[in-house]
């Protein structure tokens, strides 16, 4: 196996530490596949670059969410680095593969302070440290074999300028396959290095699981050796490119920790055997039988509960008073006109106070019996103990009263007259 291949590991065992991490977290891991193009900058292509700066690389990546500001994500990229140089003195060129695996800090501006957690938009920035591994080769030779001799007045030629029988070289052209493998004559370098990320980015959600991330990295790595060169500083390059992520699990609205959903939909706050989601008749007195909705049973369907009910097999159709009592229209119409007839007496009486006035509403009078027939304030005006109050004893009341015998006053005397009339 080559060591290419075993770098791959790295990001799926760092991948595996994310998601078990996940389940100390109320976030939900998220994955993400993406493509894009790398940009090397060192010391070929510095003096005179002539093209071959942009080649493609891929990018995988798994994150982690700690809440509203930070995150930590695993990932990987795979790709080409590539440059090349032409000028009098200088004629140079490279092509790398290369792996680059490392672990990134990352700060979310959807964060609810600057940018709602809903937001469809989300930028970030990350920074973080990771391993590269890079093989310069250079295209050196043609097609057929013949090494590459660059002149001075910019053409290639089979032979090297300088050459005694350079009249008789042939003309070359590059065919940009890059077939020998770069090595410095004095120093046998370490092709693999450690390097530093720093990204921005923003990240486009399509919804609760699913979106684009649109990013740019710089790579600083520890060696001036990427383009098998060294003459400066250490080399470095950038990716751009996009990402499609994918959320797993539930979404976040269902996330929300603490809360036990099914105890909420069980609770029954007046405990008489239907959940509040069904109830349709909250605060049920206790111990009152219900139906399958929540309501207290009503057998005759009257609109008034078993356990109101004083009429509890009202006939169906009837109308009913709060008691469930079914009406009695023809009842109800007597007393009704009975009333009318009393207010008009009691007026006609307080225009004209008179025992004549008074004899005029003795007419039917319903005889009452028992002993509490007459309400207890009035009794003794009840001469004749015939429960029924009459125009001669209110009379008769009225003469004790001026005669200073009884008990009576002048608003007793005026409620005794309001009950006659509503006897």
């Amino acid at each position: 196996m080559t060591k290419l291949k075993l770098t791959w590991m790295l990001p799926a065992c760092l991948a595996g530490t994310f998601v078990a991490a996940q389940s100390a977290s109320k976030e939900l891991p998220l994955i993400s596949l993406g493509f894009g193009v790398t940009q090397f900058s060192g010391d070929v292509g510095r003096i005179n670059h002539t093209g071959g700066a942009f080649r493609s690389a891929m990018r995988f990546g798994v994150e982690q969410r700690f809440g509203n500001w930070i995150g930590a994500e695993a990932f990987g990229h795979y790709g080409k680095l590539s440059k090349n140089e032409r000028s009098v003195s200088l004629n140079r060129n490279f092509e790398s593969q290369f792996m680059f695996v490392g672990i990134n800090g990352i700060l979310y501006f959807d964060n609810d302070v600057i940018i709602k957690r809903d937001s469809p938009f989300a930028p970030y920035l990350s920074a973080g440290f990771g391993w590269m591994s890079f093989d310069p080769h250079g295209d050196l030779k043609d097609k057929n074999d013949s090494t590459y001799n660059y002149w001075s007045d910019g053409s290639i030629h089979t032979r090297p300028e300088s050459d005694p029988q350079a009249n008789g070289s042939a003309l070359l052209n590059r065919d940009y396959t890059y077939e020998t493998q770069l090595k410095d004559s004095s120093t046998n370098y370490s092709r693999s290095t450690f390097g530093i990320p720093l990204s921005v980015g923003f990240r486009w959600k399509f919804g609760p699981h699913a979106g684009v991330n649109v990013q740019a990295s710089y790579f600083m790595t520890f060696t001036d050796y990427l383009d098998n060169v060294k003459d400066g500083g250490n080399d470095s390059w950038m990716w751009y490119g996009a990402s499609v992520y994918y959320k797993f699990g539930k979404t976040d609205k269902e996330q929300h920790t603490g809360i036990d959903v099914q105890a909420m939909l069980n609770e029954d706050f007046d405990n008489d055997g239907v959940s509040d989601i069904n109830d349709k008749c909250q605060g049920t007195v206790a111990g009152v039988k219900v139906d399958n909705d929540g309501c207290p049973l009503d057998d005759d369907k009257d609109g008034v509960p078993d356990y109101l009910d004083k009429e509890p097999d009202t006939k169906r159709g009837a109308t009913v008073d709060v008691n469930g009592v079914a009406l009695n229209f023809e009842k109800i119409r007597t007393e009704a006109e009975r009333d009318s007839i009393n207010d008009a007496q009691k007026a006609q009486f307080e225009q004209n106070p008179s025992l004549e006035t008074l004899k005029q509403g003795n007419e039917d009078i319903t005889v009452k019996s028992g002993p509490n027939c007459i309400p207890e304030e009035f009794r003794a005006a009840d001469f004749n103990k015939d429960c029924v109050i009459t125009a001669d004893e209110i009379n008769s009341v009225i003469d004790n009263f001026f005669d200073g015998v009884g008990d009576w006053t002048a608003d007793g005397i005026n409620k005794l007259v309001d009950y006659f009339f509503d006897q």
